[in-house]
């Protein structure tokens, strides 16, 4: 077992309801895949939404946390930093979209470890 420092969604209190609200999910996931990311070094990308997300985002929407309208999201992964960027992680600076961001290094150990299926439990 291992940990490393991580940062989140910019609105980084809170669980994901809905596409656009800058935050991370949380629970249990699975990766789905893995690739090379241009900006971010590499790209763990998991099984968001998956049924619990969408109980949670359903949930919301039917007590009138969310609009109607509102949209589940999708794309949630593990990712690194633009080149040069590591700072972002040092001074826990929550940037991301929704996103799980790690340094460079880290997040290419972890690439070099996991596989499509590893479980991935998210709290935040």
């Amino acid at each position: 077992m291992k940990s490393y420092p991580v940062v989140f969604g910019s609105n980084f209190i809170g669980d994901k309801l809905k596409e656009g609200d800058l935050k991370t999910p949380e629970g249990i996931f699975k990766v789905k895949d893995l690739y090379p990311h241009p900006q971010w070094s590499k790209f763990v990308w998991l099984d968001y939404p998956n049924q619990q997300s969408w109980h949670k985002h359903l949930q919301a929407k039917k007590q009138g946390i969310i609009p109607l309208s509102a949209s589940v999201g999708s794309a949630i992964g593990i990712h690194g930093v633009n080149q040069g960027n590591d700072y972002l992680i040092e001074e826990r600076n929550n940037w991301t979209w929704g996103c799980i961001s790690l340094k460079n290094k880290d997040v290419d150990e972890i690439y070099s470890v996991i596989e499509i299926g590893t479980v991935v439990k998210i709290i935040s």
